[in-house]
């Protein structure tokens, strides 16, 4: 898979693009320990070993995708999420306990650390410089505008757009127009950038959007343009073209 687009033809389809949308986790912030590691932690201590790649298959199962109609809340997202970890544990054949319920949360609350990527602020910063508009299209909750502003992100981004607020989760067209309306763009005009194939690549690019695949680990099994870094992107967008 190349780290380019593929042909002088999507090169020029790219110099119509005047904004960059990014996916918010894995792509332009970074977990620490990541959900696998503090299930697998709360569950060590009681008694209930499972290792990590059980858990981190079990959060990527679509059979656990709880899909938003309308959007949350800030006094229901507590809920939300005890009903979405309740799922998990049942899914994993474990008693969903209050107990354990109340373990994970408050693991979560009080040990999950974001912070940006090494690259993320720089290449911000640097297609800001260059004149392009810039935002976020993340499933997320309330919490997201604050996670930005305290990983130094916030005063590169132009837009916020979440699923909480939004009412639905990427890969569902709603949270991509929502964004769109946001930053009073088509969607002809934008590159969307994300870690998930599903989730970022085919959902922006079925809603119109350009796309590329971010794949830090190596190349991956979709095929479609992905880049390594997000440091490529400045060059790459250089190639094609100035802004409108």
């Amino acid at each position: 898979m190349a780290s380019r687009p593929e042909s002088d033809e999507r090169d020029d389809a790219l110099k119509a693009v005047t904004h960059i949308f990014f996916d918010a986790g894995g792509t332009l912030l970074a977990q620490t320990p990541p959900p696998a590691e503090i299930f697998r932690q709360v569950l060590e201590r009681k008694g209930k070993v499972l290792d990590r790649e059980t858990l981190a298959g079990a959060l990527r199962s679509p059979d656990l995708i709880v899909t938003l109609i309308r959007p949350m809340t800030s006094s229901l997202e507590p809920e939300f999420f005890r009903s979405v970890n309740a799922r998990l544990l049942e899914y994993l054949g474990l008693r969903a306990d209050d107990a354990d319920l109340d373990d994970i949360h408050a693991s979560f609350e009080r040990d999950v650390v974001y912070h940006s990527y090494p690259e993320a602020r720089r290449t911000l910063k640097h297609l800001k410089a260059a004149g392009y508009r810039t935002g976020v299209i993340s499933n997320f909750s309330h919490r997201l505008p604050r996670v930005l502003k305290e990983a130094g992100l916030a005063p590169y981004l132009d837009t916020v757009t979440y699923s909480f607020e939004a009412g639905a989760e990427k890969p569902h067209p709603k949270i991509f127009h929502a964004a769109l309306a946001r930053a009073n763009v088509a969607p002809e005009r934008v590159l969307m950038v994300g870690d998930s194939y599903e989730a970022d690549y085919l959902g922006a690019r079925n809603v119109g959007f350009h796309a590329l695949l971010l794949c830090r680990q190596g190349p991956s099994r979709a095929a479609c343009p992905a880049i390594r870094s997000l440091m490529e992107l400045p060059a790459l967008l250089g190639a094609a073209g100035s802004r409108d």
